[in-house]
């Protein structure tokens, strides 16, 4: 896990990792064996998107307001991103995009 949360308090399971995000996620691949990795929380989120290790991008979007936090991918004189839709689901908007190269 790539965070700026407590190692000590971390459910076990979890392995926490710091430093470069290109280790963090050449980590989390190998460990995921060719499945699925995911990155959560739009701080980690950015710097995998900043340093173009992000494959695609899934966005629940539901009635929920969480008040306070970091925006979305707010990337303040960064380079545009080309994304095409991917799917979505019945019950919530979900915008699921992959990247354009």
């Amino acid at each position: 896990m790539y965070t700026r949360d407590d190692s000590a308090t971390a459910a076990p399971g979890f392995t926490f990792i710091s430093g470069d995000i290109a280790a963090a996620v050449a980590t989390a691949k190998d460990a995921a064996g060719g499945k699925y990795v995911a990155i959560l929380g739009p701080s980690t989120a950015r710097k995998v998107l900043d340093a173009g290790l992000l494959d695609e991008i899934l966005i629940h979007v539901a009635p929920v307001l969480l008040v306070d936090g970091v925006r979305l991918f707010d990337r303040p004189g960064g380079t545009p991103v080309r994304l095409e839709p991917v799917g979505g689901g019945p019950h919530i908007t979900t915008l699921w995009m992959r990247m354009r190269h």
